[in-house]
């Protein structure tokens, strides 16, 4: 039930003086089902709880505008707000700087008003 610990045991499956791999072939095909139904289990539960955004493309411009027209859409407040973003380490960096000058440049005020992105 804990992500973590199911990571780390697949991490130890995976190394190469790990028992499984001394084991027979459908052995090894019972341990990589279970395995990918946890994984996906996971993933489904991130999905439906979560609503993320999975950003691993370069360059990160596109995927940075697009998370902030998700999250500051209705002002984030329905449940496709893509309350988290799941960010490649490599883009990280990138992704966040992008990001926070583009939400410093977003204009709040009036709704009324043309120019505005975002009211009150």
């Amino acid at each position: 039930s804990d992500p973590d610990k199911a990571i780390e045991a697949a991490e130890k499956g995976f190394q190469y003086d790990s028992p499984w791999r001394k084991s027979d072939p459908a052995a090894h095909a019972q341990l990589i089902c279970k395995r990918a139904d946890l994984l996906l289990r996971v993933v489904d539960y991130l999905a439906a709880v979560l609503s993320p955004g999975i950003v691993n493309s370069v360059p990160v411009d596109i995927p940075v505008r697009t998370a902030h027209r998700a999250v500051f859409t209705h002002a984030g407040q329905v449940c496709f707000a893509a309350s988290k973003i799941f960010v490649h380490s490599t883009l990280h960096d990138a992704f966040v700087s992008k990001s926070v000058e583009l939400a410093k440049k977003r204009i709040v005020g009036d709704p009324f008003d043309s120019s505005t992105e975002q009211g009150p």
